[in-house]
């Protein structure tokens, strides 16, 4: 299998955002359970999906679901156009509690990809509002994709990676991992 696929920077970025990755696998591979989706490297360049390990291409992102394995490579052909995104709008729809960021069920016109995305980055800055970082994505794991009110709590520090829970009405429902971008 190999799929192409075109995207839109977001905003004023100038890489492939993790979450546009996100929602057209979504979309692609319709109700997935048990995501495991890691970002690999920064890219700038459209992508394609392939069902086999990269020989030779820039892997850029591995997702892993109920129904199998995306390798997410890079393609020569760079992203050239961007499309609109207010993250500061996002994230005003939440509430930061200490180590905890709570994310109302709706997030419209976002995705609720977005809002985790942006929610931890939010706590990890709130927490550690002294230290100037910037933070990266670099993995999610998700038994399924939230479909209400969101409790992400930054739980610890991996080394230089940083781990959020994830919980709807109290269940668990995942992880989510940041690092330092240097």
């Amino acid at each position: 299998m190999r799929v192409d696929r075109e995207f839109q920077f977001r905003g004023d970025r100038k890489y492939l955002q993790s979450a546009s990755l996100f929602d057209d696998l979504i979309a692609l591979r319709g109700a997935v359970t048990n995501i495991d989706f890691k970002f690999h490297q920064k890219s700038g360049c459209q992508v394609a999906y392939v069902d086999e390990p990269p020989a030779g291409r820039a892997l850029v992102a591995e997702w892993r679901d109920s129904e199998g394995v995306v390798y997410v490579v890079e393609r020569s052909e760079p992203i050239t156009e961007a499309t609109p995104y207010d993250e500061s709008a996002l994230v005003t729809k939440f509430r930061i509690d200490g180590r905890t960021a709570l994310i109302p069920a709706d997030v419209m016109p976002f995705t609720m990809i977005e809002a985790l995305v942006a929610g931890f980055k939010r706590l990890l800055q709130a927490v550690y509002p002294e230290i100037p970082r910037k933070y990266v994505f670099v993995r999610i794991r998700l038994r399924q994709l939230p479909d209400g009110p969101v409790e992400m709590r930054y739980v610890r520090d991996i080394g230089s990676f940083f781990q959020g829970d994830i919980t709807v009405g109290g269940r668990n429902v995942g992880q989510i991992f940041f690092g330092e971008w240097r």
